[in-house]
């Protein structure tokens, strides 16, 4: 029985996105060699030049896609298919990206908490970002600066220096989801998330929280016994029809859920005021 299987869409376009990755999966060499990993390839590299590519780390990993870009939402979603199709037995899986660095045992302290933790669906670990902020605690706060990415021994020493046995309320990427509960939801709905990336979290979330009941109120809460490196939006930054795409994404989950949605969303982000003034906006026009 597989105890998790992680999932990445991942796109490796140039020597940036390469430096990215070759950080990327040495460190997950390093804390979870074992592990199963699903990719989908977005470009540019073929399958076969990816699995070579991914063969120097030694990682178990299957490969999906045709090495083209169909964005986030649908390349998660086709992983998320084929492990609910081909590892049943799997009873978490998580999602990472390129742009991090992970820990020493990382994926045990989050497992732990979900197992001991039964009414949750999820866990996030803490972050600390490129621009030295610690989510979820200190958002919007450079706190750290020099930060050693390119030495993978003294990221570990400041990431594991980071931590605490604190559960915070927050969403942050990594997430290690109760494969279950994610399957239940249905992962990313693609009929309604159509554009490449943008607000797909957010229709995620409130999946969860009606699927749990709105009356227990519930919000993604962040395990802080870990750190994770993760610069934030790295790469989404650089992908064309940005503004479109978002757009796009979010007529789809007004769709989906309706203002009620951008209220419950509202209550997972009570400090981010964009969902309610949305919310506010809509019910202007009827």
């Amino acid at each position: 029985m597989r105890e998790v299987v992680h999932t990445l869409a991942c796109l490796i376009r140039n020597q940036e996105d390469m430096a990215l990755a070759d950080k990327c999966f040495e460190s997950l060499a390093r804390s979870c060699p074992n592990d199963l990993f699903v990719l989908y390839n977005q470009g540019s590299l073929s399958n076969d030049e990816l699995a070579a590519y991914l063969a120097r780390f030694n990682l178990q990993a299957e490969i999906l896609g045709e090495g083209r870009g169909v964005g986030h939402p649908r390349g998660k979603k086709a992983c998320f298919d084929h492990i609910w199709a081909r590892h049943q037995d799997a009873k978490f899986i998580s999602e990472i990206h390129l742009d991090m660095i992970f820990p020493p045992g990382w994926t045990e302290a989050l497992i732990d908490f979900l197992q001991t933790h039964d009414e949750e669906p999820l866990v996030c670990p803490g972050i600390l970002t490129a621009q030295g902020e610690l989510h979820p605690e200190r958002r919007g706060e450079s706190v750290l600066s020099n930060i050693p990415v390119d030495n993978l021994e003294r990221m570990n020493h400041l990431l594991l220096g980071l931590t605490n046995n604190n559960v915070l309320e927050g969403w942050v990427h990594p997430v290690i989801h109760r494969a279950e509960v994610l399957k239940a939801v249905g992962g990313y709905d693609t009929r309604f998330l159509k554009g490449t990336q943008g607000y797909e979290d957010d229709s995620l979330l409130v999946g969860i929280r009606y699927y749990l009941g709105t009356r227990r109120n519930w919000k993604p809460k962040c395990c802080m016994q870990v750190r994770v490196y993760h610069a934030t939006l790295f790469q989404r930054v650089t992908m064309p029809d940005i503004n479109e795409a978002f757009q796009l994404n979010l007529r789809g989950l007004i769709y989906q859920y309706g203002v009620k949605g951008l209220m419950e969303l509202n209550a997972i982000y009570p400090d981010n005021e964009l969902f309610r003034n949305m919310a506010e906006d809509l019910l202007r026009q009827l």
